[in-house]
C-alpha cells in the first residue's frame, strides 16, 4: 500500500495510518480497535467524505495490482470499522459503508467475481444495520446487495460463503418494511432454512448456532401457523442454541439469545402465564448481566425495553410495584434509545412506557392517562402510516384505549376521539392481514361504542354487537381462550342493555354470553375476572327479575371478592384498590335481599359493605314496621359517617386490549 502523501490534514493522516495498520496486522482487531478508539473524535461523517475522495483519486492512478491491494485493505478496514462497538454507530457505518463502495470501483463483477460478491454481501450487512437514511430503503437495499451476491456465490461452488449470505439475507427479510410482512417473515425462515443444510452442528457449530438464534427471531415473529405453535419453535430454537452459545464460551452471543428467548417466553401461549412471565424476566435479567450499559449501550437498551414489557404483564408479585419497574426499565431505555441517535426504538419504548402509564396504580389516574397520551402522541411522530404502518397501527390503538379511559376533557368527546383511534388502527390491522390485531382493536371499538354518548344509544348498542360478533370469529374459545371469554363478557354487557329486540331475549342472549364467558373466568384461573362476570350475570337476572338466581350469582361474586381482601397484605395497594370498586355488587345484592323479603341478610351485606349508598336504600323502607331501634340506629350513624359509593359496572377493558408486539 502506499503510504501516506505529504499533508496537514491530520483527520486525513488518522485515516491513512489506520489503513494501513490493517494491512500490516492482517485486520487484527487488538492492533487496530486500541487506535480506532484513540482517535475517536475522529470518526465522524467528514472521515467518510475524505475517505471517497482519498481513495478514489488513489485508485484512479494506480496500477492494477496496487489498486486490488489497497481495495482489500479498504474493504477490510470497512469490515473492522463496522463491528466497532464505540464511537457514533451512525458515523462509523457510513464510513464502512463508504469503505465497501469505493472496493467495489475495483473488484468488478467481471475482473473479480468472487471479491464483488463478497463485498456485496458486506456492504449488505452495513445497510442493513445502517442509521442514517430510511430504514425501509436500506433493508431494500440490503436485500439487493445479497441477493447480488448469491449470483455468483452458490451453493456448489462456495457452500460456506452460500450459507452465510443465505443466513444475512433472511435477517433481512425479517426487519424488511416493504412487502408484506407475513411473506418477509415466510422468506426469513426459508433462508435459514437453506444456510442449516450447510451449517450443521457438527461442521459449524457456532455458525449452526447463529441460525438456530435467528430462525428463532423468524418463528417468533410469524404471521403465518398457530402463534402458539410458532412460539413453541422459537422456544426451541434458542434453547438450541444456547447449547453452543454458553456463557462462558461466548458471553456477547449467549445474552443475545436470552434477550431473545425472553422475548419467546413473554408472548409464549402454551403453559401457564404466570411462570412464563417469570422465566421471561430470568433471561433478561440474564441478559443484562452481560449486556451491561457501559460495554454494549444499544443492547443494554433493548433489553432494558423489553424487561419493562415483562413486568408490565407480570402476574407475579404486587401489581402496582411491577409497573413502577416497568417504568423504571422504559425510562432507563430512553436514556439510550433517544430520538435523535435511534427513532426507531425510541417510539417502541414511548408506545410502551405509555402502556405502563395507562395502567399505572401509582400516582393519580387521570394524570397517569395524561401522561399515557402524551406517550402515545409522541410515538406517533415516528411511527408514521406511511414509514411503520404496522407500529402506528398499534400505537393508534393503544391511544384509542387511553382516551376511552380519559379522566380529563369531555367525556363524549374523549370516547369519539377512542372511536376515531379504533378506525384508524382497523384501516391497517385488517383481518386479512392481521387476524389477531383486527379481533382485538373490533373488541375494543365494540366496548367505545357500548360507552358512547353521541349518537343514538339504541344504534350505539347494536354497533358493539356488531363489534364483539366480529371480533368472536377470531377469538374463538380454542385459539384465544382468554380473549374469547373477555369478549364473551363484553357482549353479554351490550346485550343486557339492548334497546332493539325483545327485551326477555336480549336478556336471555345476555346470560348465555356471561355462562359461557364463566367457563373459562374460573374461581381458580381468574379469580377478580370471575367476579366480574357473576356480578355482571347477576345483573341481568336482577333485570329480568329472577332474584333468586340473582342473589346466588352476588353471594359466590362476594364470597370471591371477600376471599381476594382475604389475601390483601400490608402495603398491597393494587388489590385495595380494586376492592374499592365493588361497591355495587353489595349495594345489587341488599336491593335483591329486599325483593326476597331477606331483611336479616341484607343488614348484613351492609356492614359488611360499609356504604352509604346501601344504607339510604334501607332507610328508604319503613322502618318503624320492618327493623328494630337498635338498627335503625345503626344504619343512621352509617348514613353519617360513610361517603357515597360511586356506581361501577365491570366492563371488560384491561385484558386483550392491547398490542403484545413490544419487544425488540
Amino acid at each position: 500500500m502506499a503510504m501516506p502523501d505529504n499533508t496537514s490534514d491530520a483527520q486525513l493522516d488518522f485515516l491513512l495510518e489506520v489503513i494501513q495498520a490493517t494491512a500490516d496486522s492482517n485486520v487484527d482487531q487488538q492492533v487496530v480497535y486500541p487506535l480506532l478508539k484513540a482517535n475517536i473524535d475522529k470518526l465522524n461523517q467528514t472521515l467518510a467524505e475524505k475517505l471517497r475522495d482519498w481513495a478514489t483519486s488513489k485508485l484512479a492512478e494506480a496500477e492494477a495490482d496496487e489498486a486490488k491491494s489497497l481495495a482489500a485493505d479498504i474493504g477490510n478496514f470497512s469490515n473492522l470499522i463496522q463491528e466497532f462497538p464505540l464511537g457514533d454507530k451512525a458515523s462509523t457505518m457510513e464510513i464502512a459503508i463508504t469503505g465497501y463502495e469505493v472496493a467495489l470501483t475495483v473488484f468488478t463483477r467481471e475482473r473479480f467475481p468472487i471479491d464483488w460478491a463478497r463485498t456485496q454481501n458486506n456492504l449488505g450487512l452495513a445497510y442493513r444495520i445502517r442509521i442514517e437514511g430510511e430504514k425501509a430503503q436500506n433493508l431494500e437495499d440490503a436485500i439487493a446487495c445479497y441477493q447480488l451476491a448469491l449470483e455468483v456465490i452458490t451453493r456448489e461452488a462456495f457452500p460456506i460463503d452460500w450459507a452465510m449470505t443465505q443466513n444475512n439475507l433472511g435477517n433481512a427479510y425479517l426487519e424488511r418494511i416493504e412487502g408484506e410482512k407475513a411473506q418477509n417473515l415466510e422468506d426469513a425462515i426459508a433462508c435459514y432454512q437453506l444456510a442449516l443444510e450447510v451449517r450443521t452442528r457438527e461442521r459449524f457449530p457456532i455458525n449452526w448456532a447463529m441460525t438456530q438464534n435467528n430462525l428463532g427471531n423468524a418463528y417468533r415473529n410469524r404471521i403465518e401457523g398457530e402463534k402458539a405453535q410458532n412460539l413453541e419453535d422459537a422456544i426451541a430454537c434458542y434453547q438450541l442454541a444456547l447449547e453452543v452459545r454458553t456463557r462462558e464460551a461466548f458471553p456477547i452471543d449467549w445474552a443475545t439469545t436470552q434477550n431473545n428467548l425472553g422475548s419467546a417466553y413473554l408472548e409464549r401461549i402454551e403453559g401457564e402465564k404466570a411462570q412464563n412471565l417469570e422465566d421471561a424476566i430470568a433471561c433478561y435479567q440474564l441478559a443484562l448481566e452481560v449486556s451491561t450499559r457501559e460495554r454494549f449501550p444499544i443492547n443494554w437498551a433493548s433489553t432494558q425495553n423489553n424487561l419493562g414489557a415483562a413486568y408490565l404483564e407480570r402476574i407475579e408479585g404486587e401489581k402496582a410495584q411491577n409497573l413502577e419497574d416497568a417504568i423504571a426499565c422504559f425510562q432507563l431505555a430512553l436514556e439510550v434509545s433517544t430520538r435523535d441517535a435511534f427513532p426507531i426504538d425510541w417510539a417502541r419504548t414511548q408506545n410502551n412506557l405509555g402502556i405502563a402509564y395507562s395502567d399505572r396504580i401509582e400516582g393519580e389516574k387521570a394524570q397517569n392517562l395524561e401522561d399515557a397520551i402524551a406517550c402515545y402522541q409522541l410515538a406517533l411522530e415516528v411511527r408514521t402510516r406511511e414509514r411503520f404502518p404496522i407500529d402506528w397501527a398499534t400505537t393508534q390503538n393503544n391511544l384509542g384505549i387511553a382516551y376511552l379511559e380519559r379522566i380529563e376533557g369531555e367525556k363524549a368527546q374523549n370516547l369519539e376521539d377512542a372511536i376515531a383511534c379504533y378506525q384508524l388502527a382497523l384501516e391497517v390491522s385488517t383481518r386479512e392481514g392481521f387476524p389477531i390485531d383486527w379481533a382485538m382493536t373490533q373488541n375494543n371499538l365494540g366496548n367505545a361504542y357500548l360507552e358512547r354518548i353521541e349518537g343514538e344509544k339504541a344504534q350505539n348498542l347494536e354497533d358493539a354487537i356488531a363489534c364483539y360478533q366480529l371480533a368472536l370469529e377470531v377469538r374463538t374459545r380454542k385459539a384465544f381462550t382468554e380473549g374469547w371469554a373477555g369478549t364473551q363478557n363484553n357482549l353479554g354487557l351490550a346485550y343486557s342493555d339492548r334497546i332493539i329486540g325483545q327485551k326477555a331475549q336480549n336478556l336471555e342472549q345476555a346470560i348465555a354470553c356471561f355462562q359461557k364467558a364463566l367457563t373459562v373466568r374460573t374461581f381458580d384461573a381468574f379469580p377478580q375476572n370471575h367476579a366480574e362476570t357473576l356480578f355482571n350475570l347477576g345483573l341481568t337476572y336482577k333485570g329480568s327479575n329472577q332474584f333468586t338466581l340473582a342473589y346466588t350469582k352476588f353471594k359466590f361474586a362476594i364470597d370471591t371478592v371477600e376471599s381476594l381482601r382475604e389475601e390483601i397484605v400490608s402495603g398491597d395497594e393494587s388489590k385495595r384498590k380494586q376492592a374499592e370498586e365493588w361497591n355495587k355488587l353489595y349495594r345489587s345484592m341488599v336491593e335483591v335481599c329486599l325483593e326476597l323479603n331477606n331483611i336479616t341478610e341484607a343488614i348484613e351485606y351492609v356492614e359488611r359493605s360499609k356504604t352509604q349508598n346501601l344504607v339510604d336504600k334501607i332507610l328508604s323502607r319503613d322502618l318503624k314496621t320492618i327493623f328494630p331501634v337498635d338498627v335503625v340506629t345503626k344504619l343512621e350513624q352509617y348514613r353519617i359517617q360513610i361517603p357515597p359509593a360511586q356506581k361501577r359496572r365491570i366492563n371488560y377493558q384491561n385484558y386483550w386490549k392491547r398490542h403484545s408486539s413490544k419487544l425488540h
